[in-house]
């Protein structure tokens, strides 16, 4: 029985050994009533290749979002949300990364590329709320009824 527990234990620390780390995986929540949620990157950065940044506090949906990263001595080589991905400049100690579009909840943003000893990243992500169709589907079925009811008081007169 004792080596089948010390089996266990070899295979899951191997397992562990060979995944790669994500220590600085963070959960950001827009708070009460906000439109945008701030983030800075933790330590230690981009480790094992990527950062995961999972944003909660919104409802279930569709949003339009706008992402803006910047960053000091660290080579950022890919940033996504959602699938969406976004464009960053890399100058010589800083960048700039920036992802505009649509997508639906959860969001998770990716961050892709190696920070040097003195890394660091800030960055913002701004959302608005993507109407559903059947909200322009009633507006405009309220908009037939006014002009109906403006066509047939015209008649009248």
């Amino acid at each position: 029985m004792k080596y089948k527990n010390w089996a266990i234990t070899a295979a899951m620390a191997a397992l562990t050994a060979f995944a790669p780390a994500h220590a600085a995986d963070q959960t950001v929540s827009f708070a009460a009533q906000s439109s945008t949620a701030s983030f800075v990157g933790t330590n230690p950065l981009l480790a094992g290749g990527d950062d995961v940044i999972t944003f909660t506090g919104l409802t279930a949906g569709t949003y339009d979002f706008v992402l803006v990263l910047t960053g000091v001595d660290t080579t950022i080589s890919g940033v996504s949300l959602n699938g969406v991905t976004g464009t960053a400049v890399n100058t010589d100690r800083f960048f700039f990364a920036s992802v505009v579009g649509s997508t639906q909840t959860p969001l998770a943003l990716t961050i892709n590329g190696i920070a040097g000893a003195a890394g660091a990243y800030t960055g913002s992500l701004t959302v608005t709320a993507v109407p559903e169709p059947e909200t322009y589907a009633l507006m405009g079925m309220g908009l037939m009824t006014l002009g109906f009811l403006a066509r047939r008081s015209r008649r009248r007169n």
